[in-house]
């Protein structure tokens, strides 16, 4: 909830106040505010996450927002990331992906589906 309430927090205040804040400021502030094991550890909020990186439900404003990074977030490894994020990165790696092999191999399947990321992110996440 935590998460939401941020996200909605920086859209109002910014709208509110008439602030330009970049995109990459917005990510910033919500995923540097993210509290992982609230998703990963509610399976009703996993699953409408899940379901919204599937293109199988609107996104809420957070889910949208990750939905958005995963390429590049894969793509570079986090390589654009803080250091506070990229710790939030391997952190939920490490819990998500072998609590939840199927469901890491079709966000794999869409939004890595060359195989290219995943070797990376596999050293980044053992590292």
């Amino acid at each position: 909830m935590r998460i939401i309430i941020s996200a909605i927090l920086v859209a109002l205040t910014c709208g509110l106040a008439s602030c330009e804040m970049t995109e990459q400021e917005f990510y910033e502030k919500v995923f540097e505010e993210v509290d992982p094991d609230f998703i990963l550890d509610n399976e009703r909020i996993l699953t409408s996450y899940l379901k919204c990186f599937y293109s199988e439900i609107e996104c809420n404003a957070h889910a949208e927002v990750m939905k958005k990074s995963i390429p590049d977030v894969l793509a570079t490894v986090c390589g654009r990331c803080s250091d506070k994020q990229k710790g939030i990165f391997k952190y939920s790696l490490n819990k998500f992906v072998p609590a939840h092999p199927k469901d890491w191999e079709r966000i794999l399947s869409i939004y890595d589906p060359t195989g290219e990321a995943w070797p990376k992110v596999k050293a980044f996440m053992e590292s």
